[in-house]
């Protein structure tokens, strides 16, 4: 008598489960099944710790390996599937768990269930007149179902009110920590973060070292160098290692619960609890360096060390809107270095020939900020576009309060009608909720984006001292100081447009000014622009100013330069 083949699928859910006897179980019940009718297990699929609640197994674990193979006909027919039962082949819906049962015998491979010991191929279930096999394994799917969906809701329900305790009385989740914390437990085993000084320090000084101006690749070279040891990654410091650091809100001590959707995806839930870990940076200097790394990405192209003489490459426009070159014509006395207009130097339609000197231009630039014009840019609004994140805040935290209600409720009335009146009312706060908190994140994110008034007065800062500091550096400390003061000025200004007889910079404000009349009813020096999101309002800082009428007008000279910056 020829032996048959089969395989065998173990599947569960907790890798705690791993520590007992789920694998050995489910293993020796397929070998033996094996043994006594004959048949020869030549293949073996597990999904170990996956649910299938949400059909994991099925989409990208060992069963859905075992279904490819099947479709691709690299399976023998008249085979047969070893599980413990058909909840370990899934637990979604019905209806989606009844497709898959039909789809793998449709594939002329049976199903064996090692349990209940009952055979399912497509040629029984047609033969059966009453349908009852079909109808068991229906029922057998249901059951699964709605076991795990009521254990999902219990879960769910314990994790929103350990949330609420921990934004409450600020009880820790768990012991998972940023690496440059520590985790113990105190005499009454209530868990405690505290800061790993040698670990915080480097975070430190990535936020320093990028506030400066240094890219994430230098940072990372720095630190490499000095053998700071990375927490993230085990060869080295990386430069994502660098931004994941920047950017994360749990250097600031918040922390971000998260759940699991209907279709097993990570989501955020609930509000960031702020204060959860223990702070190793202010909320100042995460904002400082995050918007650093934004004026970076606007002009991430080139060679940054190689175009170190410009200053404001990214940031230099003619007035007519097209960029203005920056021409580098040797050595002086005969060579030096220009800024020229693009599109006049292709005869493109603008008027504007000038040829500026890079020198006078960085002069300017260094020497007449005015850190009084930059304050006053940043007057109160006229008015508050939607709610603030205040208040959605508390219309999220009213929902949450509701849907934990709803689903106390549902619990409560397990098996009765009115739990899945109650489960669908929770389920529609669970959106709204979602809903709210994706308007909160836009208006954080909107705020967050502003321009921020401290941030630019610390950049003006910087570039006050590195400029004091380029006049006795050495050429090899030039490259890292300029690269710096480039840094600093994308911080402040928007752009940095150049006219026939001016130098103008143009200061985002964070919304529309209250009046755009200044003293004596003269209009402020403010420009309108209009894109997709709206108007946009930006501060007119004069660098440099000599129309001939003017100079005239005083008697002549070469142009206004009062020096501004001691």
């Amino acid at each position: 008598m020829s032996t048959k083949t089969a395989f065998s699928y173990i599947r569960f859910s907790s890798p705690e489960q791993a520590k007992g006897d789920s694998f050995r179980r489910q293993s020796e019940k397929a070998a033996e099944w094996a043994k006594n009718n004959g048949y020869q297990i030549i293949k073996r699929w597990s999904d170990l710790g996956v649910s299938g609640y949400r059909g994991k197994n099925a989409r990208t674990g060992g069963f859905g390996e075992f279904l490819r193979a099947a479709e691709a006909g690299e399976l023998p027919k008249d085979s047969v599937l070893l599980v413990e039962n058909l909840d370990r082949v899934s637990r979604e819906t019905p209806r989606k768990a009844l497709e898959l049962f039909l789809r793998v015998i449709g594939l002329g491979i049976g199903i064996v269930t090692l349990t209940d010991r009952q055979t399912y191929t497509a040629e029984s279930v047609d033969a059966d007149p009453t349908g009852m096999a079909l109808f068991g394994s229906l029922m057998v799917m249901i059951r699964a179902h709605g076991e795990s969906k009521l254990k999902a809701v219990r879960i769910s329900a314990s994790w929103s009110r350990k949330r609420e305790a921990a934004r409450a009385k600020s009880l820790p989740l768990s012991d998972r920590i940023p690496g440059w914390l520590d985790s113990k437990r105190n005499s009454a085993g209530r868990r405690i973060f505290t800061e790993n000084k040698d670990r915080a320090d480097i975070v430190r000084r990535i936020f320093d070292e990028t506030v400066q101006g240094l890219g994430r690749r230098t940072i990372c070279k720095g630190l490499n160098r000095d053998n700071k040891l990375s927490f993230l990654s085990e060869s080295g410091w990386q430069p994502s290692s660098v931004i994941k650091i920047i950017r994360s809100r749990t250097t600031v001590g918040e922390f971000q619960p998260h759940r699991r959707d209907e279709k097993g995806r990570r989501v955020p839930d609930g509000d960031p609890i702020k204060g959860y870990y223990p702070a190793v940076i202010d909320e100042a200097l995460w904002v400082r360096a995050n918007a650093a790394v934004d004026v970076r990405r606007k002009d991430s192209a080139g060679r940054p060390q190689a175009d170190v003489a410009n200053l404001i490459r990214g940031l230099a426009r003619c007035a007519c809107g097209t960029r203005m070159m920056f021409i580098n014509k040797g050595q002086p006395p005969k060579g030096g270095r220009y800024y020229r207009c693009s599109a006049a130097s292709r005869d493109a339609g603008c008027e504007n020939k000038r040829l500026w000197n890079a020198k006078d231009v960085e002069r300017y630039l260094l020497h007449q900020i005015d850190p009084a014009r930059i304050a006053a840019a940043f007057e109160p609004s006229a008015k508050r576009a939607g709610p603030s994140p205040r208040e959605y805040d508390l219309r999220i935290a009213e929902l949450t309060a509701m849907k934990n209600s709803a689903m106390d409720t549902a619990l409560r009335n397990a098996g009765k009608k009115m739990a899945a009146e109650w489960e669908s009312r929770a389920e529609t706060l669970v959106e709204e909720i979602a809903h709210v908190r994706k308007l909160r994140d836009d208006a954080v994110a909107a705020e967050r984006s502003r321009p921020h008034l401290p941030t630019m007065q610390t950049a003006l800062g910087t570039v006050a001292a590195i400029a004091a500091k380029l006049e006795n550096s050495t050429d090899e400390e030039k490259v890292p100081l300029r690269t710096g003061i480039v840094q600093q000025l994308r911080t402040v200004f928007f752009e940095i447009v150049f006219r026939p007889h001016a130098i103008i910079g143009l200061i985002e404000m964070p919304d529309k000014p209250k009046s755009l009349k200044g003293a004596f009813g003269l209009p402020k020096p403010i420009e309108i622009r209009k894109g997709e999101k709206g108007e946009r309002y930006f501060y007119r800082h004069v660098f440099f100013r000599d129309e001939p009428e003017e100079l005239e007008a005083m008697g002549g000279g070469k142009g206004v330069v009062i020096p501004r910056f001691s």
